[in-house]
């Protein structure tokens, strides 16, 4: 993936309501929809799509053609790598044990690999990876990492 710096003018079709951080740096062609927040120093390659209402924590990485459907949460420094789609109402979580005022917090987001899919309304724990051309069925909890072509479903989530 390039680094942020290496996109200087880009088309970016954006929509009503969304907000783009003024350090984010997006891909020509990329779509920005409805009440979506993109967060400060995003970088996403060519021709993504940011749905509607979707939140892109701070720090984030997509690459090319990463399309990302309605209510999806990615948190700070997730790396989504290219062609990867989220289907609507995933998240991302990066917080092993989210409790108010833990001090020994310590983020870790998870690392989706090229071309992927994660499945409506699924749930991936800290840290997970999930390997390129993976499939993480609707609505499944995965906690722990997903090899690289292989489907997964359930909670927690299971290869099938």
């Amino acid at each position: 993936m390039k680094a942020a710096t290496d996109v200087y003018h880009c088309t970016v079709i954006q929509r009503y309501g969304a907000q783009v951080s003024l350090t984010a740096r997006l891909g020509n062609g990329t779509e920005v929809w409805n009440d979506a927040n993109v967060g400060d120093d995003v970088y996403s390659g060519e021709n993504c799509v940011i749905g509607s209402s979707v939140y892109i924590g701070k720090g984030s990485c997509l690459g090319h053609d990463v399309h990302i459907q309605h209510g999806a949460f990615l948190p700070n420094n997730t790396i989504v790598e290219d062609e990867v789609f989220i289907g609507p109402n995933a998240t991302l979580c990066d917080d092993k044990f989210p409790v108010v005022n833990n001090f020994d917090y310590r983020a870790q987001p998870p690392i989706l690999r090229k071309r992927c899919s994660i499945g409506a309304g699924a749930v991936i724990l800290p840290g997970v990876e999930i390997g390129e051309g993976a499939l993480v069925g609707a609505g499944a909890v995965v906690t722990k990492n997903v090899p690289p072509s292989a489907i997964v479903v359930g909670n927690p989530a299971k290869e099938i």
